[in-house]
């Protein structure tokens, strides 16, 4: 019995450890007058690219403004590795979808990223289109 639980704590050890190197620090770009949180963002390999994750929910009662989530990677240094977007769906939040802690994202990043590098993650909102009149003179509907 004590060779299967010292078989299984090493098998955790190692698991863990393994895990740990297959994920990047996660920030979060904060924006003035933001109404809106990133959730349970996740980072991991998948063979050369890496894939990023999470839920975007608002202190709003049940919508999210229109929008994308701009994703980017840096080396320790600094540089710009790598860059990407994404589109959140659907934008309204029911109750439910706000318990499990709002909408899903993911996106892959197609570089391999050095160790220690850091991944930051930006809802980027969409201004209101105003709607205006045609600007040519002419009107061919007669």
């Amino acid at each position: 019995m004590k060779k299967h639980l010292i078989v299984l704590m090493m098998f955790t050890i190692f698991a863990t450890s393994s895990w740990a190197n297959d994920q990047f620090q996660v920030e979060v770009s904060k924006q003035p007058d933001q109404k809106w949180r990133f959730q349970r963002l996740t980072t991991f390999k998948v063979d050369d690219s890496v894939r990023i994750s999470g839920r975007l929910t608002s202190s709003l009662p049940t919508w999210l403004p229109r929008g994308h989530v701009d994703i980017a990677a840096y080396s320790p240094s600094g540089e710009l590795i790598a860059e990407t977007t994404t589109d959140y769906v659907p934008a309204v939040l029911t109750h439910t979808m706000k318990k499990k802690g709002g909408v899903r994202f993911s996106a892959t990043l197609d570089k391999a990223l050095p160790a220690d590098s850091v991944v930051k993650v930006a809802f980027h909102r969409e201004e209101l289109t105003v709607k205006t009149n045609p600007t040519h003179s002419g009107n061919i509907a007669r």
